[in-house]
């Protein structure tokens, strides 16, 4: 990786300050940066925006180039887009992110890519009639089935070992909840949930998973009067690893957003889950939701309206991933 200092980023940010440089900085505070990479990869003239959206900072120049700066408090994102670009470019029926170049300025990562075109889906996901939606639900299966076919090299770098990943997630959960102000009531259940959950991502063959499919990170595009997805972003959460439930967790929580309709129309596109009862189901993902790296339980049950208490994590799975009991 090629490695360039400039003295313009700032270095030594904890992640609170990171967030705050990120988020406030004005545009001219980046443009060293962002000229020096249009003139060392020959990209297009054009105005720059900064487009405020992501945890990382993002840039747009024009219609062709988004340009990622990646911290190094998080730079293991940058990594992995900059390996995943490649691997996914023609793999899928949508169109994703072509690498243009990526490296290291001032230690921070950065990478550029081509700019996809069409609109965001979480920009009309909520104007959507559920018709609509269940067919992008159908859609998504379909390119989670296409994730899972993609082919990678035995020792490629994003891959884990799985029992080891998962202990390490189990044990780190609980001090992100705390962090997180998770209700003390949930917070005391958490790992008495997971513990009886048992063997809630039973290992199976090595797979791609991107982690992060939701409306951010789906393009959407307008056809004769219906939406269709079109494009799909973010490789900075994939991994290798062993079990569908982390790559269908994401879109249930921030498409399906409760619907039972919505919930089978993803798996009966994707192609079911080995045949375990709504129950099982239903567990299996409330404990990957409480040890998914990074991941803001209480926010993620914002998605989903209540229709009763939540005191148990029973109360939660069933609310949040309400199957059809007869599955």
């Amino acid at each position: 990786m090629s490695a360039t200092l400039i003295g313009c980023l700032p270095q030594g940010l904890d992640n609170t300050a990171c967030n705050a440089f990120i988020q406030s900085a004005p545009l001219a505070a980046w443009m060293p940066v962002l000229s020096h990479l249009q003139q060392q990869f020959g990209l297009p003239d054009g105005a720059w925006e900064k487009i405020p959206q992501g945890a990382n900072a993002l840039f747009g120049l024009g219609d062709e180039v988004i340009v990622k700066l990646v911290p190094p408090n998080w730079r293991r994102q940058g990594d992995k887009e900059m390996l995943v670009a490649p691997l996914l470019e023609g793999k899928l029926s949508l169109q994703t992110p072509r690498l243009i170049g990526g490296g290291e300025i001032d230690s921070w990562v950065f990478v550029i890519t081509s700019r996809l075109q069409g609109l965001l889906l979480a920009d009309v996901w909520p104007s959507l009639d559920i018709e609509q939606k269940r067919s992008i639900m159908v859609q998504t299966g379909q390119v989670l089935r296409e994730l899972r076919a993609v082919a990678f090299d035995q020792d490629i770098a994003i891959k884990v070992d799985w029992p080891s990943y998962l202990q390490e997630l189990t044990a780190g959960c609980l001090a992100r909840h705390q962090r997180r102000n998770m209700p003390a009531g949930l917070l005391d259940q958490v790992l008495p949930y997971i513990e009886a959950a048992g063997d809630f991502a039973e290992a199976g063959e090595p797979r791609f998973i991107h982690m992060d499919v939701h409306p951010w990170n789906l393009m959407a595009k307008q056809e004769e009067g219906r939406w269709k997805l079109d494009g799909l972003l973010d490789f900075g959460d994939a991994i290798v690893g062993c079990s569908d439930r982390f790559e269908l967790l994401t879109p249930m929580i921030f498409m399906a957003q409760g619907s039972p309709l919505l919930l089978d129309a993803l798996l009966e596109s994707y192609g079911g889950t080995g045949g375990v009862s709504a129950f099982v189901l239903q567990r299996q993902l409330t404990a990957c939701m409480l040890i998914r790296p990074d991941s803001d339980v209480v926010f993620c049950m914002r998605q989903v309206p209540a229709s009763g208490p939540r005191d148990t994590w029973d109360q939660v799975a069933a609310q949040m991933f309400p199957f059809d009991s007869t599955r």
